[in-house]
């Protein structure tokens, strides 16, 4: 080569390695002097530099491959982000989902176009669907969607359907049913996850409703029950005869119950009575109800007490269901002949204490309201005392348990009763309930609790 050759060369290796030496590829170091440069090893380093600047330029579009897929992702996640507050914002509306399901069907319609978008919902065992169009493609494919045993997503290309189900752990609430999407393309995994993220949001609002729903009817109910207390409070006696030392109450169980006691003259004797309606709450308060207005109206008739007494039974078992009768005692003391007479219908017995000796007056016929035979009962009488003391309860007493599972019992009763007799009624009355309360303390009260006292 000649000396022009030489220099023309050089000025050309040269310009090469200028940019040679930037590059950060797998191109061997070179360092050549002015000697050992050849046409050979120039161009085996331009070979390298266009392989260099070939490989930065297929990085450079993979790298806007790249950048353009995550800027079409962050733009999906924004359209659903966007869609998912705007539908969050729909049922926002009411706390009712139902009334809003139309809105948000038109959201997902207009975010997933297809032929039918279609929300089914389960109400109280009926479907209802909510849709815009008419067809009736979606609730087809809905009551087929039905007889399946569980209630899996569906996607079915062949068919162009999207099913996707509204439910929890322990209830189904509907399914969203899309049909042929437009644009003869298929539902793919964004629209699956708009729909999904929108059931997810609904399962939350039906599951809220239901709650808020069962809450307000709890509540209703609770207001009901507490009229009914406080009526079923205004049928126990406010005051006793004065001329009678008499005490008494009555504590439910539930907010009303079915025990019942009283205490009133009647032609000056002392007529009382304790009673025990089988059952609880509400169906054992209304029988009581009715005993108390039988008894209240009969008594007031030129009966005597025995024809009282059965015409009584007679009433009470006309007019409740052979499951149902009710234990008491009705009894009359009469001052002038210093007599107890009485009936106990199946009742527990009366505890009569005379100087701290204690007797009991046993039931001596069934249950009133369960045999309905004229001269069902007989009546029984005691002669009485000035200091006697006759003690009135319901099972409720004698039934009431400790956290342990004890029953006070009617031994710790008739001690109590026995070493006490001395108190006035109203005395023995709160001993009598302040010692079950004591006995019962931290357990629930599974029945009513009435007492009745008289002193002769």
């Amino acid at each position: 080569m000649n000396s022009q050759g030489k220099n023309e060369l050089k000025k050309l290796y040269d310009l090469i390695l200028s940019d040679y030496k930037k590059i950060e590829y797998d191109c061997p170091e070179v360092d050549l002097s002015e000697e050992d440069i050849t046409i050979e090893k120039v161009a085996s380093m331009f070979e390298c530099l266009m392989n260099s600047v070939k490989k930065y330029r297929d990085e450079l579009e993979s790298t806007s491959l790249m950048m353009e897929a995550n800027l079409e992702e962050i733009s999906n996640t924004y359209d659903l982000l966007s869609s998912l507050l705007e539908i969050t914002n729909t049922l926002s509306k009411s706390v009712n989902p139902h009334d809003v399901a139309l809105e948000v069907v038109n959201i997902i319609e207009k975010n997933i176009p297809s032929e039918e978008v279609a929300l089914f919902t389960m109400e109280e065992g009926q479907i209802r669907k909510f849709s815009r169009t008419k067809t009736n493609k979606a609730e087809e494919f809905f009551d087929s969607y039905m007889l399946t045993e569980n209630h899996k997503v569906v996607l079915d290309d062949k068919n162009s359907l999207m099913i996707i189900p509204i439910e929890s752990e322990e209830e189904f609430y509907g399914a969203f049913v899309l049909v042929n999407k437009k644009g003869g393309s298929f539902y793919n995994a964004a629209d699956r996850k708009l729909v999904e993220s929108t059931a997810k949001q609904l399962r939350v609002a039906f599951s809220n409703y239901h709650y808020f729903r069962s809450e307000v009817e709890r509540a209703a109910i609770q207001k009901e029950l507490s009229i009914a207390y406080d009526i079923q409070q205004h049928l126990f006696p406010k005051n006793f005869p004065k001329k009678f030392s008499v005490a008494g109450t009555s504590i439910p169980a539930h907010d009303v119950g079915g025990d019942y006691y009283d205490a009133f003259e009647l032609n000056g004797k002392l007529f009382i009575t304790i009673a025990d309606v089988s059952g609880k709450g509400v169906p054992a308060a209304l029988i009581m109800s009715s005993f108390r207005s039988y008894l209240k109206g009969i008594v007031q008739s030129n009966r005597s007490f025995s024809e009282l007494i059965n015409y009584f039974n007679h009433l009470i078992s006309s007019d409740i269901s052979e499951d149902r009768f009710v234990t008491a005692v009705v009894g009359i003391f009469d001052p002038n002949k210093s007599t107890f007479e009485y009936v106990n219908a199946g009742h527990d017995p009366i505890i009569f204490s005379r100087n701290g000796e204690l007797s009991f007056l046993n039931a001596n016929g069934v249950p009133f309201g369960i045999l309905d035979v004229p001269q069902a009962y007989e009546i029984k009488t005691v002669k009485v005392k000035k200091g006697d003391v006759l003690v009135m309860y319901t099972d409720g007493v004698a039934e009431a348990r400790n956290v342990s599972g004890q029953e006070y019992g009617l031994e710790r009763l008739n001690n109590l009763v026995k070493n006490s007799t001395m108190l006035e009624p109203s005395d023995l009355l709160q001993l009598i309930v302040s010692d079950v309360a004591d006995f019962s303390y931290g357990a629930q009260q599974h029945d009513d609790i009435t007492v009745l006292v008289a002193k002769i």
